[in-house]
């Protein structure tokens, strides 16, 4: 792409180098987000340059692979109608050859790192004025989304047509194993449960995991415990109308590959689903065997529930691991997701999980685990009229 913007030309070029001079005088933290490696992520820069070629300014953007969102990593800029000129082209970019793997975004976040690159007045001005709104908080989690920490950073989101008006508020789960735990735990403080406090990290923390050790399969959530754990949750607050349903295309156990040479540890998870289908059947929580197609998942969101997926995240970081995300809305033919997982070591944040558009071809192939593949949703239904959500 090639545009002029009062006399300037942007270009866009593949990778993440920022052009000299223009990292001269910034700080090693701030030259660090141009240097970590995110080729999985498509990272893109856009280099504004005088009617001379020297480079005034550049903005490098990044986004995860079957996603339809675009990240505004960092601004650097000669002055403020360079700046905005960055952001407008980045905001417009897409991908030159679309395809399953990078759909055009519905979604632009700009990512503002408030420990060493804040914006002036005039810059949030201008993000306004160019149709960014800001984000709410995060609950207070992992590095970024806590306040006074040195990977501290702010959402500002554009999106291209309709806006989420679900989106459950933001918590990254601080251990390796807690992604169920948290997605269940997100969801019902959307519901108004109050589990997380607005600064308190110890106290959200003993709730994470105090959620995950009650629902764990050791070390995973599998899809009956967290659901038969989500069900107890909300009684004690009457946060729903009915009790959540799982909708697993597995027949017996499951997520127990890792143990397929060890006797001892496999029985142990599978006495301990056994243990949560017994409860399940004690609470009169519905279990349904069947495989459950993207579009009745996404008939289900528009619909008010929110839907616990369990997905592969393979294809979307490069990690073959068994995985908890929370869909909470619908926008363009995407599933809002927020995920509670950051890959910080590739330059994730917050700002990457917490309104997640997964395209639907994209849904359908990463919600899906095991071989052969089986799937598995907890549903928790819409909220009734009363709670806070429906308000």
């Amino acid at each position: 792409m090639t545009g002029q913007h009062d006399a300037t030309t942007i270009t866009v070029e593949e990778g993440t180098a920022l052009p000299e001079p223009l990292g001269a005088e910034l700080s090693p933290a701030r030259r660090g987000l141009w240097s970590v490696e995110r080729e999985l992520w498509a990272p893109r820069v856009l280099v504004a340059r005088d009617a001379q070629g020297t480079a005034t300014g550049a903005a490098l953007t990044a986004g995860r692979p079957h996603t339809a969102y675009r990240k505004v990593v960092d601004i650097v800029a000669a002055d403020d109608a360079i700046w905005s000129a960055l952001l407008g082209a980045a905001r417009d970019d897409a991908p030159r050859v679309e395809d399953e793997a990078r759909p055009v975004p519905i979604v632009i976040h700009f990512e503002e790192h408030l420990a060493h690159a804040r914006l002036s007045d005039r810059r949030r001005a201008l993000l306004a004025d160019l149709g960014f709104a800001p984000a709410e908080r995060p609950v207070p989690s992992i590095p970024s989304t806590r306040a006074g920490d040195a990977a501290e950073v702010a959402a500002w989101s554009w999106w291209r047509d309709e806006r989420p008006e679900r989106l459950a508020p933001y918590y990254g789960q601080t251990t390796d194993v807690t992604c169920g735990a948290v997605s269940s735990l997100m969801a019902l403080e959307y519901l108004g449960r109050g589990s997380f406090g607005a600064e308190s990290l110890v106290e959200n923390r003993a709730a994470e995991i105090a959620f995950w050790r009650r629902a764990t399969n050791l070390p995973a959530c599998e899809p009956v415990g967290l659901a038969v754990e989500t069900a107890k949750a909300a009684a004690e607050d009457e946060l729903l109308p009915e009790l959540p349903r799982v909708i697993l295309s597995a027949t017996g156990p499951v997520l127990l590959e890792e143990f397929s040479a060890n006797e001892p540890e496999r029985m142990l998870r599978t006495d301990l689903q056994l243990e949560s289908l017994r409860q399940a059947e004690e609470l009169g929580l519905p279990v349904e065997r069947r495989w459950i197609e993207v579009a009745e998942i996404a008939d289900l969101v528009r619909g008010g529930a929110q839907v616990l997926l369990l997905i592969d995240l393979t294809e979307l970081i490069a990690d073959p691991t068994p995985h908890w995300v929370l869909a909470t809305d619908v926008v363009d033919g995407a599933l809002i997701v927020s995920d509670p997982w950051v890959d910080s070591p590739h330059g994730e944040t917050w700002v990457d999980a917490f309104a997640l558009p997964i395209p639907f071809a994209g849904v359908d192939l990463v919600a899906r685990w095991g071989d052969p593949a089986y799937r598995g949703v907890v549903v928790l239904p819409a909220a009734p009229p009363s709670s806070p959500a429906a308000r």
